[in-house]
């Protein structure tokens, strides 16, 4: 039979009730035979003595007057909640009885106690059957040191002793019953209470559900954080412990601080406040993790913000960093495909003007194409480390001159040394100046593009600067991933680019920013120490 964890402890909790309640009834019954024992023991004492020290009893006794005595004890049956009351001479032979047939016959039961003048109780079968009998001496006059005459024998037969403890039975089975119900309303609540932890899964699939819990949260690849309801953290897997900087992970709860815990402080006061968290990018230390946090669900698949929250945490430093090259290549590309069709314009340009014989046009023309730039130029030739972002920028010019757009480059000299890997610096720079392109392009006339690179201080400081009209103010994060305007088929993809702008930034140590009319975008990144040399 399939049977739940709470079904079980249901059971479980009502056998215990009931084997409960059958001991108590147990205990009960005894403790009422006993105490009707005792009770019994109490009234034949009491009858006995009181009969004993009446002295017409012992005179009577005396005289062996039977018919006087009879009708005396008879009518003390009748009042006194007794069985029996036999009078007997002290050898034992009756002069009164239950039964007047048993009159002259010898007593059944033990006299050496009471003919050495004391009073004591036994358990005895007589005539009657077992029964709790008193057997007291009489004494001549009441005297106390008097001769004894005769003996007083008062019993409760035990069948009457019985009868009066079946008179309370029903109360005992009243509160065996009582204990039962509240018990079958204990085993309820408590299989309604494991329900909303263990559901309706059975010892054994709840077993093989940790063990897969086990394994596949110290298994995975992405970090696990579970908070509860204050904001503590109680537990993680491996992937978490190692991206966090938390103690190596183990099995069971744990119950952390998140803001005691050498992590960065803001994505300490996020899992500390529970707050949410939608794909947000956090950068600690050389890190750059992908951050999600909700709120807790039931069994049901309903949320449960009492029991606390779940973060995921993803690392993109190998995923960025892939992004960024990728990008870069992308924008050399398109670089190289601007310069290749402009050049074949004026190569094609130049061969009409010199097979026309106007050879003056063609050198004004070729005067024209490269004293726009030959400063840059030069310096792609010289000893510049970071002359790849020149020859980007160079690569620019020709693309936005397709697309309608003036661009205008200023670069310090000698060329500001970014801290950057070269794909970093392609990456950076090359999508700014994209999006300020495409934002122009989009535009009224005139369009144009302003790149500035320069040092600042203890800053390189890169500045794009556009005519265009701005970021869509319905963007929350025009910098988050995924965060784009453009249509699903836009060259490139949507909200990369931007996105990975402020990760290599924030990676670097750097600050990004935006300022409206015109729209422009700084980066502040720490300078590079260049070396002195004599």
């Amino acid at each position: 039979m399939r049977l739940s964890v709470g079904g079980r402890l249901a059971l479980v909790s009502l056998g215990v009730v009931i084997l409960v309640a059958g001991v108590l009834a147990a205990l009960l019954s005894v403790q009422l035979s006993d105490s009707g024992q005792r009770e019994a023991e109490k009234v034949t004492r009491s009858v006995a003595e009181t009969i004993a020290h009446e002295p017409d009893v012992a005179q009577l006794s005396a005289a062996g007057d039977s018919d006087t005595l009879q009708p005396m004890v008879e009518q003390i049956l009748a009042e006194a909640d007794v069985s029996f009351v036999t009078i007997m001479t002290p050898d034992g032979i009756r002069l009164t009885h239950r039964n007047r047939s048993e009159i002259g016959e010898p007593y059944l039961g033990s006299r050496d106690e009471a003919l050495r003048g004391r009073t004591f109780t036994e358990v005895y079968a007589g005539t009657l059957g077992p029964s709790v009998r008193t057997i007291a001496p009489v004494r001549a006059d009441g005297a106390e040191d008097g001769p004894i005459v005769a003996l007083v024998s008062v019993g409760v037969t035990l069948g009457a002793v019985q009868q009066d403890i079946a008179a309370r039975a029903p109360l005992i089975v009243l509160a065996s019953t009582a204990i039962v119900g509240i018990g079958v309303l204990g085993a309820l609540y408590v299989r309604r209470s494991a329900r909303r932890v263990t559901g309706s899964y059975t010892p054994a699939e709840l077993s093989r559900l940790v063990e897969s819990y086990e394994t596949v949260l110290h298994s995975l690849r992405e970090g696990l954080v579970v908070t509860d309801r204050t904001g503590r953290i109680v537990l993680y897997n491996d992937e978490a412990a190692d991206l966090l900087g938390l103690p190596p992970a183990t099995s069971g709860q744990v119950s952390l601080d998140p803001r005691e815990v050498d992590m960065d402080a803001g994505l300490a006061e996020a899992i500390a406040t529970g707050r949410r968290m939608v794909e947000e990018t956090v950068v600690t230390g050389e890190r750059v993790l992908l951050v999600n946090q909700e709120e807790t669900r039931d069994l049901n698949g309903r949320r449960a913000p009492q029991r606390g929250r779940v973060m995921t945490l993803r690392d993109r430093s190998e995923l960025q960093a892939l992004l960024g090259e990728l990008e870069g290549v992308r924008t050399l590309s398109d670089t190289l495909r601007s310069q290749t069709h402009e050049h074949g314009n004026r190569l094609h340009a130049l061969l009409a003007l010199l097979e026309l014989g106007r050879s003056d046009d063609a050198r004004r023309l070729i005067v024209a194409s490269t004293g726009e730039r030959q400063e840059l130029a030069d310096r792609m030739v010289s000893d510049d480390e970071d002359a790849i972002v020149v020859a980007l920028l160079l690569g620019k010019l020709d693309e936005a001159a397709e697309r309608g757009v003036r661009l205008d480059i200023d670069v310090g000299e000698p060329t500001p040394a970014l801290p950057l890997a070269a794909a970093e610096a392609v990456t950076v720079v090359g999508n700014l100046v994209d999006n300020a392109l495409d934002a122009a392009a989009a535009g009224a006339a005139p369009r144009w593009v302003r790149a500035t690179l320069h040092e600042g201080g203890d800053d390189v400081v890169i500045e794009v600067a556009d005519s265009g009209a701005g970021f869509d103010p319905t963007l929350t994060d025009p910098f988050a991933f995924g965060a784009s305007t453009k249509t699903a088929q836009a060259p490139g993809g949507r909200g990369v680019g931007l996105a990975l702008v402020r990760d290599i930034v924030a990676a670097r140590g750097g600050t990004l920013q935006v300022s409206d009319s015109p729209t422009t975008v700084r980066v502040f990144l720490p300078a590079v120490a260049q070396a002195v040399t004599s």
